[in-house]
């Protein structure tokens, strides 16, 4: 994925620079269902093409306000629709590779069944799905089908004004997401959570240029957040399916439940320290000093700068950094020990 286009130029007028990402990550998502192979290959192309289209989505939330009436409705709702067509055989591979990550954690017999059974829900989804292709034409004609709507969309404003309401939203609900979410609590929290804070992501990857030292480190800092949260998601399903084959076959729960909610817990407690950090300011502070980044990127060089630094513009690169170094080591050290496992 291309990571250099998925930012706003200093030169372009939001709206426009807006326009060209969205179109340029759908070129991308297209590009992806065309050349998709039978197999793995299928596999790899849809799982691209979702994130192309939280990428959009993402946007979508940033301009929201400054669209017109309905675009917002409407262009968001065709993506989640299509995605959706997309979604059941990758999240049952998905569901192994979780599995998997817990490998030697459980007893080995415990382990194999729950695999077996995995194996066999995909391939039942597989067969009533027609095989792992299915749906791409369909999600090819909805992708032609928006980038021809792309170039009519309206922006209300031009500069900060344009993307002020959308992010101090995203910001706000990724804050109370993180409040609303507990350790140990209901998924559904966490899920919300993790959606709109990899919203957030993807907004800070698009903000980054306005100040590149400060803002990868926290879009970075979003996006290990994210991480942490949707592998605790993908736990939670995974509990989900096996109570579910538990159930049907009337057997006891799976043992490999427990080595699942001692994982999730893990996770929650990570995610939630994260969220310290990086849910700190409130909404208005956050996008405020923001705000004066832009104006420094937007404005009149040095001059502005100074300005800025004289209104005490916080820039706690160095805190940043190390936070998101300390935050990123541990979710490597995890990935580390699964692949160990």
């Amino acid at each position: 994925m291309d990571r250099v286009a998925f930012e706003l130029h200093k030169d372009e007028a939001v709206g426009a620079g807006l326009g060209r990402i969205v179109d340029e990550q759908l070129a991308g998502a297209l590009g992806e269902v065309r050349g998709a192979t039978p197999g793995k290959g299928a596999d790899r192309a849809v799982h691209a093409v979702r994130k192309r289209f939280k990428r959009v989505r993402a946007l979508l939330r940033l301009m929201r306000d400054e669209l017109d009436a309905g675009v917002y409705e409407r262009e968001n709702e065709a993506l989640r629709d299509a995605a959706g067509t997309l979604s059941d055989v990758r999240d049952a591979t998905v569901l192994l590779e979780t599995l998997k990550g817990l490998n030697g954690c459980v007893e080995e017999p415990a382990y194999l069944l729950a695999r077996k059974r995995l194996l066999a829900r995909r391939r039942a989804i597989q067969k009533r799905l027609g095989g792992q292709g299915v749906g791409l034409d369909g999600v090819a004609a909805a992708i032609e089908a928006a980038r021809d709507r792309v170039g009519g969309w309206q922006v209300a404003q031009d500069g900060w004004g344009a993307v002020t309401g959308g992010l101090k939203k995203t910001y706000k609900d990724a804050r109370a997401g993180f409040r609303e979410a507990d350790v140990g609590g209901e998924p559904e929290l966490f899920h919300e959570w993790r959606k709109r804070t990899k919203a957030l992501w993807h907004q800070l990857e698009v903000l980054e240029p306005i100040w590149p030292e400060v803002m990868k480190k926290l879009a970075d800092e979003a996006h290990a957040l994210a991480d942490l949260l949707g592998e605790e998601h993908d736990l939670s399903v995974l509990r989900e399916v096996l109570d579910a084959e538990a159930l049907a076959r009337a057997e006891a729960a799976s043992p490999v439940r427990e080595a699942v909610e001692a994982r999730r817990a893990e996770l929650g407690r990570r995610a939630k320290e994260m969220g310290e950090r990086l849910f700190a300011e409130r909404p208005g502070a956050f996008v405020k000093r923001l705000g004066k980044y832009w104006k420094a990127w937007r404005g009149s060089g040095a001059e502005t700068v100074a300005r800025c630094e004289a209104e005490e513009v916080p820039a706690p690169v160095e805190e940043v950094a190390r936070a998101v170094e300390v935050s990123i080591m541990g979710l490597d050290e995890r990935r580390t020990s699964n692949i160990e496992h």
